[in-house]
């Protein structure tokens, strides 16, 4: 490789909506000096062999997107045998007190970007906590890393620990502070999301002022929506004038094009019809999801609606940052058509991100952002087919290298 320049050779797949995926068993990915793509597509006559890359049966791929992961919770996954908030209780929050450490934080969070770019993901839309330092310093791990992320620092009033809770104003405060530094940092690849909790550590005062810092500053906002029974009823119990959870965060304005709402599992035909109406996305979590037995995911019903639907991993009560486990996860559950599997870990994520100029395709004019994947060794078919066997055999499956703008972020090509 000349820099970022080089002309990768092998099976090729990339997206083009939910339904539809281009694939070429002799394909090619032309990265420019700048880090974006140049063209791709079937290899054809006028490419110079000897100049290319083979990635020797690896398939190439649009880096996968993780819409939905905690960088605090990497080192408390599997702990089995609790509902969501006696779980939160018991082992997340005291994960989350100890980022207290500025330079705990640094080291945790130099280790979470290392292990998403080893899982072959390239973007990802991320949890932090309160800490403001320790935000600061995931971004600085972030922007080290090569990873393009969605970062936000986490808001809760109330519900929580003491040593987790911040006045409202404050909060707000420390959000905009670190979008001053860090909203489009990084060559574009780092970005800043308004980030509540969810609604039961969210006082109706800390809610309003998030909608409103995130429409004043045009950031993002990344949140959970009806992940379980139990939130349910205790969202029913502190906003009793509500309709419904979707409500809750309506009225405080933080339903938009660039909103996120992580797991969305207990919500019905009309919620997936007016988030889809205000532009928001969904983020599916279906590993987090039957780890903490919180219900299933209705596909089928959000897709009819119209919403965008992303994947995540929902580290830590997604045992596996891989998107691998996650969308083998979501098949189980719900039987989407191999094209699906492969846009809900690559292009959905990063529509629901507002990324999608930017990332979630091998196109032109977009950002090198390139995955090669290792099928198992006797995995057959065309190249669609060698993916979904990647998936269902996620231990026999290896990411040999991850690039992101065109850069070696993981492995070597």
């Amino acid at each position: 490789m000349n820099g970022r320049a080089a002309l990768l050779r092998g099976p090729l797949l990339s997206p083009l909506d939910p339904h539809r995926a281009e694939a070429f068993e002799d394909g090619f990915v032309r990265i420019g000096a700048d880090g974006r793509i140049e063209d791709a597509g079937p290899w054809r006559e006028d490419l110079d062999p000897r100049a290319a890359i083979d990635t020797g049966g690896g398939l190439l791929l649009p880096a996968f997107v993780d819409a939905h992961v905690h960088l605090p919770q990497l080192d408390i996954r599997a702990r089995w045998g609790l509902p969501l908030l006696a779980w939160l209780e018991r082992h997340v929050y005291p994960a989350e007190a100890a980022f207290a450490d500025p330079d705990l934080a640094e080291r945790a969070a130099g280790r979470f970007f290392s292990a998403l770019a080893a899982a072959g993901t390239g973007t990802a839309g991320v949890f932090a906590t309160v800490h403001a330092e320790a935000t600061d310093r995931a971004f600085e791990a972030a922007r080290a890393s090569g990873l393009r992320a969605v970062i936000g620092k986490v808001l809760m009033d109330r519900g929580a620990p003491a040593a987790l809770l911040e006045p409202a104003v404050d909060g707000i405060a420390a959000t905009r502070a670190l979008a001053e530094r860090w909203e489009g940092a990084a060559g574009g690849r780092l970005h800043v999301a308004v980030t509540p909790r969810f609604a039961p550590a969210c006082s109706d005062e800390l809610l309003a002022a998030a909608g409103e810092a995130a429409r004043e500053a045009g950031l993002r906002v990344q949140t959970h929506l009806a992940e379980s029974a139990d939130e349910l009823e205790e969202v029913r119990r502190l906003f009793p004038g509500a309709p419904d959870y979707l409500a809750v965060y309506e009225r405080a304005g933080l339903t938009g094009e660039r909103s996120v709402f992580a797991h969305s599992i207990h919500l019905d035909a009309d919620a997936f019809g007016r988030l889809a109406g205000a532009g928001a996305a969904v983020a599916s979590c279906p590993s987090s999801n039957a780890f903490l037995g919180a219900g299933a995911f209705p596909l089928a019903v959000a897709r009819a609606s119209g919403v965008e639907i992303a994947l995540g991993s929902d580290v830590g009560a997604g045992p596996q940052l891989s998107m691998l486990d996650a969308a083998r996860h979501l098949a189980y559950l719900n039987r989407p058509d191999p094209a699906e599997i492969l846009y809900r870990a690559t292009l959905g994520g990063a529509r629901a991100l507002g990324l999608e100029s930017t990332t979630g395709r091998l196109a032109p004019r977009l950002a090198a952002d390139v995955l090669v994947l290792e099928p198992p060794l006797d995995a057959s078919g065309d190249p669609l087919e060698r993916f979904v066997q990647c998936v269902f055999r996620q231990p026999e499956t290896r990411v040999r290298a991850l690039l992101v703008d065109g850069r070696p972020v993981y492995g070597a090509l």
